[in-house]
């Protein structure tokens, strides 16, 4: 008995001592590698994930993800947020907070996680909700681990993988493992600015292993002015799976065709309309012949009826409500209200297809076209004629029938024909669809001050920079607070205004302006000096740089900017200095500048056109040089004297 007693005091002091010491150190800032601390303002100790696929409609996903916060600009990784719904569901959330030298100073508790839903119940709706998990901050550096066990019955994506999504944080270590049954076919990925290969092994069960591993990666280089847009410069690894199955659709994604396929089996039946729907259809047409005008009247009433709001419910977010719903309720989402254009075209004979695309300003050069793959996230339709094609978007209110705009225009989208996927592209605006054309008529005083009336009028994608077009349905009061944000005048005021704008195919917004501009010329002694240039001043100058990285992205789109300012000139004044005319053209555009004499009227004519692209990095010198002879040319002036 004894023996017995002296063996559990030893043990007992042996667990205090266990306890007392703790375990050991993890995560210590002095083993950070000295590369990975330079610019940093976090280093990602462990980003690690191990995707095990248990069939074509199951997968369970562990990760586990450690980073050290080095200052407040990082503080964010303190939080964590895991999104889940009824086919991705949290099976298990934990977390750490360890001191500089590696102790575990904080557990992650019940009270630390917030649970919140991810809708406001009246323009978006959701089953999806958001598990926020959130430390407390403490003394600079220090370190979060957080850990969580996922159930996956959405396989539409494996997974997409960025190795390094914040420049500003280096990955000590970044790793991904997927695993699959024996008897499926091979893993199918893509890999963007990556050159580490995979590591293929088997388990004794059979499985395939495909593991990617990354160490020690500093901070990504400053990004450099004029690089191109969206995910193009990341290094990502996105994984998709062949054959999938989401609530008991089976599909295959080896080829677009068959991911298009897959969406039939989701649309079928539900494109069906109230009888009483269909014979007010049919009415809206019945004297209308051309297919065009038709598309126009139903798109135009379908418009009128109803209203988009975000529906993320049912089969992942991918299945449209049955267009009688939305027939009845009056609202939608991309998906509904595209179905249900769609079932509006039916109804007269129109042929549609309900397509799928990535959208987006910048989205659009991220799209992999040779990888069949679940890369949309917004819906619109495509009606194909004998001679041209006409796209619906169907999610706005005010949109033009036919037009695209920048947030679906000149992309790869995936067409659902009868017979499957079909990858098309959206319409590319050209110069000739986006142009600013500006005409003015100035009144100058012997003061230097000034009146103006001026017509503007912006076209195609012209018209959706900055918010042009919505800025013109707003109420004047907005409108006018715009336009005194917009016009880059340093001492005027809006006598009167007015903007308007035309639904044609390639809509145009007209904005006539009355302006009192003081000071527009600077006054000494009997001259006035004036800068012609009245309100299309280049703001663009890029610096001169050395050893460029990256490709010069000049602009989105292709454009040409047309301003003719005539200024009448006080009584007794004539033009002392006219100033050469401006002409020269390069790889990225064109520009002309030139003044007119007759009279007491002075006009000032400008052109320029820019052409969109992505440059080789060799180019920035001359887009420097571009730029400069632009604002130069810009900032020309005119000299007039008095006779008296």
């Amino acid at each position: 008995m004894k023996k017995y007693i002296l063996w559990a005091l030893a043990l007992y002091f042996s667990i205090i001592a266990q306890a007392q010491a703790g375990d050991p150190p993890k995560y210590e800032v002095s083993k950070i590698p000295a590369e990975l601390l330079k610019g940093a303002n976090a280093v990602i100790r462990a980003d690690e994930e191990i995707l095990d696929i248990q069939g074509i409609g199951r997968a369970i996903k562990k990760m586990r993800f450690a980073v050290t916060i080095l200052n407040e600009e990082a503080i964010h990784y303190a939080t964590k947020r895991l999104s889940y719904y009824k086919l991705f569901k949290i099976n298990r959330l934990e977390g750490m907070v360890y001191d500089q030298y590696g102790k575990v100073i904080a557990k992650l508790k019940k009270s630390d996680i917030q649970d919140n839903g991810t809708f406001d119940g009246v323009s978006f709706v959701s089953d999806s909700r958001v598990k926020v998990a959130t430390f407390a901050r403490t003394a600079y550096p220090f370190t979060v681990e957080f850990e969580y066990e996922a159930e996956d019955l959405n396989l539409m994506h494996y997974e997409t993988w960025y190795v390094q999504s914040d420049p500003k944080a280096a990955v000590e270590s970044s790793v991904i493992e997927v695993v699959v049954p024996a008897d499926f076919p091979d893993l199918r990925y893509h890999t963007q600015n990556l050159t580490n290969k995979v590591e293929i092994s088997s388990t004794s069960e059979g499985k395939k292993i495909y593991r990617w591993t990354w160490k020690n990666l500093p901070v990504m280089p400053k990004t450099e002015p004029n690089s191109p847009l969206g995910l193009q410069s990341l290094p990502v690894l996105s994984i998709t799976p062949t054959t999938f199955e989401v609530e008991g659709y089976k599909g295959e994604m080896n080829s677009w065709e068959a991911l298009g396929k897959w969406q039939l089996l989701l649309n079928a039946g539900r494109e069906e309309l109230p009888a009483e729907t269909q014979a007010k259809v049919r009415e809206l047409v019945a004297n209308i012949p051309s297919k065009e005008a038709k598309i126009k009247v139903l798109y135009e009433y379908m418009q009128s009826r109803t209203r988009y709001v975000g529906i993320q419910l049912g089969i992942g977010g991918w299945q449209p409500f049955p267009a009688s719903e939305v027939d009845s309720k009056g609202y939608g989402d991309c998906k509904a209200l595209s179905n249900y254009m769609k079932a509006l075209l039916n109804v007269v004979g129109i042929e549609s297809h309900y397509t799928l695309i990535k959208a987006g300003k910048t989205e659009k050069d991220d799209f992999i076209p040779n990888f069949p793959s679940s890369q949309f996230n917004h819906i619109v339709l495509c009606v194909p004629l004998e001679r041209d094609t006409t796209w619906l978007e169907c999610t706005s209110q005010s949109q033009a029938v036919g037009y695209m705009g920048d947030f679906t225009g000149d992309r790869y989208a995936l067409a659902i024909t009868p017979e499957g996927g079909k990858l098309i592209r959206t319409p590319r605006y050209t110069r000739k669809d986006n142009f600013l054309h500006r005409k003015a008529e100035v009144q100058i005083s012997a003061e230097g001050h000034a009146t103006a009336q001026i017509q503007t009028q912006y076209s195609g994608l012209q018209q959706d920079e900055g918010y042009i077009d919505r800025y013109a349905t707003f109420a004047p009061d907005e409108q006018k607070k715009w336009l005194y944000e917009k016009i880059k005048l340093a001492n005027f005021e809006i006598k009167s205004f007015q903007l308007t704008r035309q639904k044609t195919r390639i809509p145009v917004v007209t904005e006539n302006l009355s302006l009192q501009i003081n000071a527009l010329a600077a006054k000494s002694g009997k001259r006035l000096f004036l800068q012609p240039n009245l309100l299309s001043k280049w703001e663009v100058l890029p610096a001169e740089m050395e050893n460029r990285r990256s490709a010069v992205e000049v602009s989105l789109y292709d454009y040409v900017d047309n301003d003719t300012i005539q200024f009448q000139l006080p009584e007794g004044y004539f033009l002392e200095h006219k100033p050469e005319d401006v002409a020269f053209k390069s790889a990225f555009g064109e520009y002309q500048a030139s003044v007119k004499f007759e009279g007491r009227t002075v006009t000032y004519i400008r052109k320029m056109s820019v052409n969109r692209g992505s440059f080789p990095k060799e180019k920035h010198k001359e887009w420097v040089t571009f730029c400069q002879s632009v604002a130069k040319a810009d900032r020309m002036k005119i000299v007039v004297v008095s006779t008296t």
